[in-house]
């Protein structure tokens, strides 16, 4: 059983039919046997032995019915003609041919069954009037069609009832398999989600701190002050690690999807001047210009910040400054731009993770991320809707 999913047991391989009705059939078998040993035992009482035969193909039509229930049928028409040309009427076989017609209404199409008992029905009647001299609607000659139309009747009951079970378990099957499978899709996107996190928040401020670390040993002995200075930064890097992972482990922690809390715990928008600022810190020459909306979803604000972030990341990783950083916007839409100068051609699958998060990022607000690079520069370029509620539609 799953996390929240029943599973239904599947039904035994070999078995065609549910157990209440396989029941009913191995009591009718046992109806059968005994029906073909009272003839014979009768028969072989009275010393005659015309009836043998037919109770042999009767024992035959019973013994097939499950897997040959059409043969078996077709054989117990011809068992409850014969035994109407018999001296008694070899009443009891004609149980055994009723059984076979239930089996076929249990195992065939409908129209089949129907097509058979109606025969079986009309051959009885038509035979009991001429044996049995009656009146046509004498009861004794009734009872026998109405008889096999009620056997017929019953097996496909049965049968709609079974069917209906078995479309009820498939149903549940299927639901329960599409359940799992959702649960299944939303772990993966925990699972990205956390890795995302993780990425956009961490990996840019360990990055930052090992580049002041850096700064550090470079002037520990020459300018001890800018050491102490490139330590401090390193210090207060660690710090805003500890919080991010904080954050994040009260994000995991919370009930729901996260996503609330993800939003709440990064800075959108108003953030990225510091986030420049942080930048600008570890020697990275930085022109930003932004121009702010007055009405922004927090959703597309935090996308645009760990844009921003991890151009900025990637820029100082892989390429030269100065970079030149924009954020504008018009009546429907936030774009963001990062541009740096490469030293060597740049690729665009040279960012690792980096740009494939922040394609996730800009696609979860249904907005668009284009990378352009050339032998001279590398430009990121992301285009936001500013509220993500006028371009939903039907996923």
């Amino acid at each position: 059983m799953s996390d929240g999913v029943l599973a239904v047991p599947r039904r035994p391989r070999g078995i065609g039919l549910g157990l209440g009705v396989s029941r009913i059939e191995w009591g009718l078998d046992a109806a059968a046997a005994l029906a073909i040993v009272v003839e014979v035992a009768r028969e072989i009482s009275t010393g005659s032995w015309v009836t043998l035969p037919v109770a042999v193909l009767a024992a035959a039509s019973v013994a097939a019915r499950r897997r040959l229930p059409v043969v078996a049928a077709a054989a117990a028409l011809l068992v409850s003609g014969l035994a109407l040309l018999t001296p008694a009427g070899a009443v009891p076989l004609w149980v055994a041919a009723e059984v076979c017609l239930f089996s076929l209404a249990l195992r065939r199409p409908r129209h089949i069954a129907v097509w058979f008992g109606a025969a079986h029905a009309a051959l009885l009647y038509v035979g009991a009037v001429i044996a049995f001299r009656t009146a046509p609607l004498d009861p004794v000659a009734l009872i026998l069609p109405v008889w096999t139309a009620a056997v017929v009747a019953a097996g496909l009951f049965l049968r709609t009832n079974d069917d209906y079970v078995r479309a009820l378990e498939a149903h549940s099957r299927s639901s329960a398999a599409f359940r799992d499978s959702e649960v299944r899709h939303r772990v993966d996107e925990e699972r990205l989600r956390i890795a995302r996190d993780l990425h956009d928040s961490v990996a840019h401020t360990v990055s930052a701190a090992a580049i002041h670390a850096g700064a550090a040993e470079r002037h520990l002995t020459g300018d001890p002050e800018r050491a102490r200075t490139a330590l401090r930064q390193v210090r207060a890097s660690v710090r805003t690690v500890v919080d991010e992972l904080q954050d994040i482990l009260v994000v995991l922690r919370s009930p729901g999807d996260g996503a609330e809390d993800e939003q709440g715990a990064v800075p959108g928008l108003e953030g990225m001047t510091a986030l420049v600022e942080a930048m600008r810190t570890t020697g990275m020459r930085v022109d930003f210009r932004a121009s702010l909306p007055g009405s922004l979803d927090r959703s597309v604000g935090v996308a645009a910040y760990r844009i921003l972030q991890e151009s900025l990341t990637n820029a100082r990783k892989h390429g030269t400054d100065p970079v030149r950083a924009s954020v504008t916007h018009d009546d429907r839409t936030l774009s963001i731009e990062v541009a740096n100068p490469v030293l060597r051609p740049a690729r665009e699958d040279e960012g690792g993770f980096g740009l494939i998060g922040m394609r996730e990022r800009a696609a979860s607000v249904h907005g668009t991320l284009r990378v352009d690079a050339d032998p001279h520069r590398f430009i990121v370029r992301a285009e936001l809707p500013l509220h993500t509620h006028a371009t939903e539609g039907p996923q």
